[in-house]
């Protein structure tokens, strides 16, 4: 079930809080499980046994690792971590990575057996790399003696199945909600309520009403009949970057509001990426939740930056690498990971520096726009093909081609300047802009009221789309 769709917008959103509202306390975190679970049984399907095998293992790993630990029996406990770790991550290969090996394989060797490997059919378990890296961080953290191994299964169930965060994060460490799962310390508060509402709405008009007519766009430009040019690929470049952004922060606004009406609190996930000044401070901007996953569970025991420059690169690359195979398992993927991670080693070295061409926040939003090519195009042919088109080298390619007048959609270039201003203006005009909102909630809750009116409208008008995480 998609969070911007009619059946959850007119249905499963109001009549779950509805119930929850009204129901005693004591009963609360059973109606959240039990509504977590039809949620994602809506989703998947049968392979909702995937998650729940990995549930029951990794509680009772959980356990076993805590016991060894406070046993000091250390090398036991770190063989018990080694399984673990294997044990989440073969069905995260399997059915994510299995086909691309197979066609990697093929490629290197021509090997017979892999030559068909497109032709099988693997069908990738809903929301399995966000739920995997849950179960990861929680035998991480219990192995390292940063949480205690929960001896509730309701509970940890809660913290895994919780469906605001179940499909597309963000990636929430157990330490940040274990107080919250417990009922005693987890009450309604009515700004809670309100305010969680308020974000959820910004979230579904950032999906509704900007991400979703952008993305139209997108299919079109990387469709099969575009009259290609310039202008074509520059659009749909263009229109792309705005388009993941507002989807999936639109997602994350979503459910960090729904997680704040039940009472819990989620970290923030975006931050405004394309108004960093540097590709390193838009890392630190960007899917938070998942960078910091990242340099603390490889990155930093890799070594981080402690060993040298070489090691650090390397240690950089191995972990945009990871990051890009996470997102998808394609060579175009890995070229906009390993696009970033040399990025990165180059503002490190000193050679790239965008400040001093004094263009604040655009160079950054250019490099991230150019990488976001391949992210979206299916096959390294596309990448190409786009790319060269944005070059304007291609004589083949014209700058314009009156078929791109369909392109030339007025709400389209409207969107694109709000975006743009949304995502561009300085970090000091935007937060006085947002505490003169906060200061004023009568005016945010009816501002609220029109943005869910309106997303609702363009739901029932023009339907809706899946948000672009849920295929990872």
């Amino acid at each position: 079930m998609v969070f911007s769709s009619p059946g959850f917008l007119f249905l499963f959103f109001p009549v779950f809080f509805a119930l929850y509202f009204v129901l005693p306390r004591a009963a609360r975190n059973s109606y959240i499980l039990l509504a977590s679970f039809a949620f994602y049984i809506l989703g998947a399907g049968a392979l909702t046994v995937v998650a729940l095998v990995l549930l029951l293992l990794n509680f009772m790993l959980g356990q076993l690792i805590g016991r060894l630990r406070r046993a000091a029996a250390e090398r036991a406990a770190t063989l018990a971590l080694g399984a673990g770790i294997v044990m989440n991550l073969a069905p995260l290969i399997f059915f994510k990575y299995l086909l691309f090996l197979a066609q990697v394989l093929h490629d290197i060797s021509g090997a017979a057996p892999f030559a068909t490997a497109a032709t099988w059919k693997i069908i990738l378990p809903l929301g399995i790399s966000f739920y995997v890296f849950h179960f990861l961080s929680y035998l991480l953290d219990v192995h390292a003696r940063r949480i205690e191994a929960e001896t509730s299964i309701q509970k940890f169930a809660i913290y895994i199945f919780l469906f605001p965060h179940l499909i597309a994060g963000p990636v929430v460490r157990y330490a940040e909600v274990r107080e919250q799962l417990n009922l005693k310390y987890r009450r309604l508060v009515g700004s809670d309520v309100f305010w969680g509402m308020v974000i959820f709405c910004i979230g579904l008009s950032k999906k509704m009403l900007i991400a979703d007519p952008l993305g139209a766009v997108v299919d079109v430009v990387h469709g099969p009949t575009v009259a290609m040019s310039t202008y074509a690929a520059w659009l749909g470049a263009l229109c792309y970057s705005f388009q993941i952004y507002f989807d999936f922060s639109g997602y994350t606004d979503m459910a960090i509001g729904m997680a704040r009406m039940m009472g819990f609190r989620f970290p923030r996930n975006f931050n405004r990426p394309y108004a960093a000044a540097s590709i390193t401070e838009f890392w630190q901007r960007w899917h938070m939740t998942l960078s910091r996953f990242f340099r603390d569970y490889v990155y930093i025991p890799l070594g981080g930056n402690r060993r040298g420059n070489l090691a650090t690169y390397r240690n950089s690359f191995i972990v945009f690498g990871l990051c890009a195979l996470w997102h998808g398992a394609a060579y175009t993927f890995l070229i906009w990971g390993l696009g970033h991670g040399a990025l990165l080693a180059l503002e490190r070295a000193g050679v790239l520096n965008s400040a001093r061409w004094r263009l604040g926040s655009l160079p950054v939003f250019v490099l991230a726009t150019l990488l976001w090519v391949p992210f979206r195009a299916v096959d390294l042919g596309q990448t190409g093909k786009l790319l060269g088109a944005m070059s304007g080298l291609d004589p083949a390619v014209p700058l314009w081609q009156d078929a791109n007048r369909v392109l030339a959609d007025p709400k389209v270039i409207f969107l694109l300047a709000l975006a743009g201003v949304i995502c561009l203006l300085g970090d000091k005009p935007f937060q006085r802009l947002r505490r003169r909102s906060l200061r004023q909630p009568l005016m945010m809750g009816l501002y609220a009221c029109l943005l869910y009116a309106l997303s609702c409208l363009a739901v029932v008008e023009g339907g809706f789309n899946p948000f672009i995480y849920f295929q990872f």
